[in-house]
């Protein structure tokens, strides 16, 4: 939905950038007027031409008290105003030199570019339709006659008015052609918008409106890549974590164990199906798979299985998500967790490079192993919530990610009931087009309200996690990554506070 608001954005800049320079052309009866012009309107024309537009606006209102039936003057005066965006102002000087004579034809075309941007519709089909019966500028009139009917949602008639504009002026074939790919756009007819943008490429790759067309092409090129119906992931990485079993800093609190830290090859891998059933409602299903092999505590050997379903709303500006699923977690070669879970998410655009996120995510947790005592079961509901921001930057490539939640876990056992708050920053920066550098902070504070049945304190956790990850892709789909990852549990209860570090190297591949 972000990418949407962005092209707006671009669709207005892209607009005065296409009619801007043709629509500044003087017609013949101006040029000959121009001979002819007082010192005062020569002075205000040449501040015009020269783009001083503050001092050419005192100077035309003064050649306009000179000469009030001067069309000249009520042309550049109206050009003038249209130059510094005032719409308003401009029009009734375009009018005047519609109307004195001689006639300035160019002041027409102004006139109906001034109305459309000021979205008064009819009257620039009214303008229009007078420029078409006396044949002024037939190929800019058609051009703007497109633009118009784009606004209005008739989009079929947009795109014939755009082709009889580059028809009959081969100069409007590139900015015709790019409108057209517009229109496509708008009608999410992403084949024939592709092969629009690409025609404009080809007519001057060096042009801004080309670099414009090539940004939508990758835009859509990356739409193609997110609607894939199939799509999988595998990734391959060794770690060392050199505290693997969540070793107490206070080592002489356990006994019998000098292992904790060892080495691990990690696989993941994912499949994913897409289907969109209209252009508002959509289903994704997935599948995860992740298998950590312990090279000495093979106790910790680690395999889950993951199945998500989620439907998808599609609104103009905002999308929601009902991501369901079941994980299933292997410890030791032992069934260890089951989860099931079902998510609402709701994502909305602020702005064009911004978005904002609500989530509220229910969670059934069904621990296998049998507890050391009642106190201690972990099964049970954890209900949570919160809201998150993304800040979008360099060409969407990179962001930062602000998020909070709030969770409440209902296990039944007294001793893993709890309330978590947790704060979390994600930025993604692209340093080059391979390079990238990830860098993430989260603190997760627990407070566990009833006492600690084995050391008779309510426990309280405060767990720092920092993380930094390296990718360079050395294919288009392929990319190395590095990673560090530091964690840190500030507990009240001695046994439970630790330090964690973690190192990986891997390769990710995109299919």
């Amino acid at each position: 939905m972000l990418k949407r608001a962005i092209i707006s954005a671009i669709t207005l800049s892209l607009v005065f950038y296409a009619i801007q320079p043709t629509f500044s052309q003087e017609n013949k009866a101006a040029l000959e007027q121009e001979k002819k012009a007082t010192p005062t309107l020569e002075r205000g024309i040449g501040q015009y031409k020269h783009e001083n537009y503050e001092e050419a606006l005192i100077t035309l209102e003064k050649a306009r008290q000179e000469d009030p039936e001067s069309s000249l003057a009520a042309y550049y005066l109206g050009l003038t105003y249209k130059q510094l965006q005032d719409y308003n102002e401009a029009i009734p000087h375009l009018k005047d030199a519609i109307i004195y004579t001689p006639k300035i034809e160019g002041a027409l075309i102004e006139l109906i570019d001034c109305c459309y941007q000021l979205n008064r519709l009819e009257d620039a089909k009214r303008w229009i339709e007078e420029a078409e019966s006396e044949g002024i500028r037939p190929a800019q009139v058609a051009f703007m006659k497109g633009l118009l009917l784009t606004k209005m949602d008739r989009d079929d008639e947009a795109i014939s008015s755009f082709r009889a504009a580059k028809e009959m002026d081969a100069a409007m074939t590139q900015a015709s052609n790019y409108q057209i790919g517009m229109v496509h756009l708008k009608g999410k007819n992403m084949k024939d918008a592709k092969q629009a943008f690409t025609e404009v490429v080809i007519a001057d790759p060096t042009s801004n409106m080309a670099n414009f067309a090539n940004e939508y092409k990758r835009v859509l090129a990356r739409r193609e890549e997110e609607m894939r119906p199939f799509k999988a992931t595998a990734a391959f990485s060794w770690q060392y974590d050199d505290n693997v079993i969540l070793m107490p800093d206070d080592q002489s609190l356990v006994s019998n164990i000098s292992d904790k830290g060892d080495s691990r090859e990690v696989t993941t891998t994912s499949l994913e199906y897409n289907h969109m059933f209209n252009e508002w409602l959509g289903f994704r299903a997935l599948y995860t798979f992740y298998w950590a092999n312990q090279n000495r505590l093979s106790f910790y050997n680690t395999v889950t299985n993951g199945f998500i379903g989620q439907p998808t709303i599609y609104l103009d500006k905002a999308l929601i998500t009902f991501p369901s699923g079941f994980t299933y977690t292997m410890v030791d070669g032992r069934p260890y967790l089951g989860t099931a879970s079902t998510s609402g998410i709701y994502n909305f655009n602020v702005g064009t490079s911004n978005m904002g996120q609500v989530f509220m995510r229910y969670q059934y947790n069904n621990y296998n192993w049998t507890p050391n005592s009642y106190y201690d079961t972990r099964s049970g509901s954890n209900l949570s919530g919160g809201a998150a921001w993304y800040l979008f930057y360099a060409n969407n490539k990179g962001f930062l990610n602000l998020r909070y939640s709030l969770e409440e876990n209902f296990a039944g056992g007294n001793n893993w009931q709890f309330v978590g708050n947790r704060v979390s920053a994600t930025l993604l920066a692209p340093v080059t087009d391979k390079l990238s550098a990830t860098v993430s902070g989260d603190a997760y504070f627990q407070n566990y309200p009833k006492s600690n049945t084995s050391y008779n304190i309510c426990r309280n956790d405060q767990i720092y996690t920092v993380s930094a990850l390296v990718g360079y892709k050395i294919f288009k789909n392929c990319e190395v990554q590095l990673q560090y990852t530091y964690v840190k549990d500030n507990s009240n209860i001695t046994v439970y506070k630790y330090g964690r570090n973690i190192y990986s190297v891997g390769v990710e591949a995109k299919f």
